[in-house]
Formats: structure tokens, C-alpha cells, sequence
């Protein structure tokens, strides 16, 4: 499509060039521009009004965003030229590319004629695997494009000039005034789609990110844990080496963020040999969460898994791995996500003999399957009507109760459950 609404363009003297990503990653990869997902587009010497009877003739089409706007159709995402907060189609591209955030996303390739204007060695910085900023100011005009860059740098291993980095060290604060759906858009990113988001997070470090975005996280540094356990050292270690652990075909932002936060409760539990930090790491997640995103259902699952990630080891050091436990801890929490979560933090650590706690995941799984079925409740309340109870208050105390008799094999069917259900009425 892009090809011929590069020729309705070229017939009214306009130009309509592929930037950003798209033909990055052709110069990178060799990847087709066909193949991208999203291709973004920037046209040059139209108005708006003439690109829209344009893109009329190739479908629905909308606009989108306030300040700078963008035409969205199929897989396109059009732009217009403009200069400071203004546009301007009489723009060329010297002037307009000054929007450009960095070199290797400065690149413009004229589908039509197959060139490619280059003004800022773009290339020649894909070649070298470094960035660097088109212009300081245009830069910083988006605080968003600090934490990004970071995140692109991470996705493709590539460094930061010194000038770059310096740049986004000196102005990150500013990351705190945009709004916290852009902030997690980038996170999600390196959490689920980097190949080592720890590398990532340590350049985050280095320009001062860690400590503005993740405070608690960078507290952590702090604290040094028992070599005998954990050989890496301090928990801020521990904690980005879990972040590597799961293939990025099993993560999820549930079990990501559980990784990220699961020990910074450790800060405030030194004293007492870290006894309570996983109650303390749920605390402190629930009090900052709220920082990076409203998801209600992403915060109660990971705030969750947070409190019960030690559970495994606990249940293992006290020879309790059951079938009654794992019962118990199934209706607490999930159970295939908890020993995802339990084994990046086993691995996450140093060169030990894992061994033991390994062969515990793979017990508390295959018990997990043995029991999953068995977690439905038997008895309800149609029952206990049904046996001469009327309804009230009273009703769920006793189911609540029957469910906890029922995990730890105290009855195996209705009538054994009826028979106890007289003797808990009596006694209420």
C-alpha cells in the first residue's frame, strides 16, 4: 500500500519517505520493510487535507494524538513534518529529521526510487552497534525517549555514546512527569521481550535509572546476603539474575514484575535474617505499584505470588510436601506460576548445587497434577439445604470450614461430610 500512496504523493510534487524502525532494521537485519509490523511514514511537502483525500481512496483511516498528530491505515503510521510544536509541509528533510531521536532512526528511503538520504551517518552507527542523538533539544522534548533509548540499546545490544549517555544521566529525573502508562509500556518490553533484561537494568543503572524508577530496588544493593546460599552476593544481583532465567516464550508481566520486586523486602529485614521479607516485599510492592500501573488483576496476581514465593523451599526444609499442602497452598495461589517464580529464584544466583530444591519443583508439580481435580468443593450450600439446614449466616462458616476438612482428607464423600456437618451445627 505505501508504494501507492508514494505515487498519489509524487503526483502532487509531495515526497513520502520510510523512517524510523522499519528501514533501521533493514540496514540491521536485512529484514524486508514488507515484513515489519508497523512501517513509519513521514511525507514532505503536502497538507494534511491533501494526504487525507490520499488515503480516502485506500480505506478507513484515523488520526491520533494532540499534539503531533498521526494517520493510522493498515499497518502505516503517517506523519507530517513540523517544526518546534508546529507543522509545517513546506519543511525539508535537513530541518525536519532534527525530530528524529536518534542517528539510526534518522535514516529516510524513498520507496519509489529505492534511496536512501542519510544525514547523520546513521548507517555507519548501525554498523558500529552505538547511539547517538540527532539534536539535544529535539531529544529531550519527549523525557519518554530516555527510558526508550535505554530499552532499544538493551533490545539490540547496542551502547551509548558518551555524549548520549551523559545527556540522559544528567536529565532522567524528567522520566517522573510522564504518564505511567508510557513508563510501563517501555518496561514491558525489556521484562518480557529482552534476551537478558539484567543487562538491560544495569545500563539503567549507570545513567541513574534504577534509583529514580525502582528506589527500592536500588536500595537493595545494599544488602549483602549469606554466601552460603546466595555466592552472587548483594540482593540487587540476585534479583536482576532471576530476571534471566525464564525464556521470554514463558514470561508474562505477572511473573516479570513478581521477579523484580520479589525480595526488596529484604531492605528493611537484615536484622532479623530476612525472616518476613516476603510479607514485607508484598507490603512494599502494594505501596509502590501504583507508580507504573492501575492493572488490578496484575497487581493482586503478583502481589500474591510475592508473599508465597519462599513457600517450596519452606514446605521442603520441613519435610511438608504433600498432597494435604500442596491442597492448601493451591486455593492460596497458583501453583504452575509460583514454581516458575521459585525456580528463577533458585537459579538466579551463584554457582550452587541446586539440585534438591529442582527435584522439589518437580515433586510440587507432579503432586499439583495428582490434586488439581480434587480442589472443587464437594459439599455447597443446595446441599446442606437439602439435609435439612435453612440458609443464614451460619452457612458459609461451615462450607468454609467443610473445604479445609475436605483438603486434608477428613471426608471423602457427601455422607461422610453430612455426618460431620451435624456435629459442627451442634457445637455453633
Amino acid at each position: 500500500m505505501y508504494i501507492e500512496i508514494a505515487k498519489e504523493i509524487k503526483n502532487i510534487n509531495g515526497h513520502l519517505y520510510i523512517v524510523g524502525g522499519a528501514i533501521r532494521d533493514f540496514f540491521l537485519y536485512n529484514k524486508p520493510i514488507e515484513e515489519n509490523s508497523n512501517i513509519d511514514i513521514e511525507i514532505l511537502g503536502v497538507t494534511a487535507k491533501e494526504i487525507e483525500k490520499i488515503l480516502n481512496n485506500f480505506g478507513r483511516w484515523k488520526l491520533v494524538g494532540s499534539l503531533f498528530k498521526v494517520y493510522l491505515i493498515d499497518n502505516l503510521e503517517i506523519t507530517l513534518p513540523r517544526e518546534k510544536n508546529e507543522f509545517s509541509p513546506s519543511l525539508d528533510i535537513k530541518t525536519s529529521s532534527l525530530n528524529r531521536d536518534l542517528t539510526i532512526n534518522s535514516l529516510y528511503y524513498n520507496p519509489l526510487t529505492e534511496e536512501t538520504i542519510d544525514l547523520y551517518r546513521g548507517k555507519f552507527d548501525i554498523n558500529n552497534k552505538i547511539l547517538h542523538y540527532v539534536d539535544k533539544e529535539t531529544f529531550l522534548e519527549d523525557p519518554l525517549r530516555l527510558f526508550r533509548t535505554i530499552e532499544l540499546a538493551g533490545r539490540l545490544d547496542f551502547e551509548l555514546s558518551q555524549d548520549l549517555k551523559k545527556l540522559i544521566s544528567i536529565n532522567f529525573h524528567l522520566i517522573q512527569n510522564i504518564p505511567k502508562e508510557r513508563i510501563m509500556g517501555e518496561l514491558e518490553k525489556i521484562l518480557l521481550n529482552h534476551k537478558s533484561p539484567s543487562k538491560t537494568f544495569r545500563l539503567l543503572d549507570e545513567v541513574g535509572g534504577v534509583e529514580i524508577l525502582f528506589p527500592n530496588l536500588y536500595n537493595s544493593k545494599k544488602i549483602i546476603q549469606d554466601k552460603k546460599f546466595h555466592p552472587e552476593g548483594d540482593v540487587f544481583t540476585h534479583t536482576l539474575m532471576t530476571l534471566d532465567i525464564l525464556n521470554p516464550c514463558d514470561r508474562t508481566m505477572e511473573l516479570m514484575i513478581t521477579l523484580l520486586f520479589h525480595d526488596i523486602g529484604k531492605n528493611i529485614t537484615q536484622n532479623t535474617n530476612f525472616k518476613g521479607h516476603t510479607r514485607a516485599s508484598r507490603n512494599m510492592f502494594l505501596n509502590l505499584i501504583d507508580k507504573f500501573t492501575n492493572n488490578k488483576k496484575l497487581i493482586s496476581s503478583a502481589s500474591n505470588l510475592i508473599f508465597y514465593h519462599a513457600t517450596p523451599l519452606i514446605l521442603m526444609l520441613n519435610n511438608k510436601v504433600n498432597k494435604i499442602t500442596i491442597r492448601k497452598l493451591a486455593i492460596k495461589v497458583n501453583i504452575p506460576n509460583l514454581l516458575k517464580v521459585y525456580e528463577a529464584d533458585i537459579l538466579g544466583r551463584g554457582p550452587l548445587d541446586n539440585s534438591q530444591e529442582l527435584d522439589n519443583i518437580q515433586q510440587i508439580n507432579s503432586i499439583y497434577h495428582e490434586i488439581k481435580e480434587d480442589l472443587t468443593p464437594l459439599v455447597n450450600g443446595s446441599h446442606l439445604l437439602a439435609w435439612g439446614y435453612k440458609s443464614g449466616k451460619e452457612f458459609k462458616k461451615i462450607l468454609n470450614h467443610l473445604y479445609i476438612l475436605q483438603l486434608e482428607e477428613k471426608f471423602n464423600n457427601l455422607e461422610e461430610a453430612k455426618n460431620i456437618v451435624k456435629n459442627i451445627w451442634s457445637n455453633i
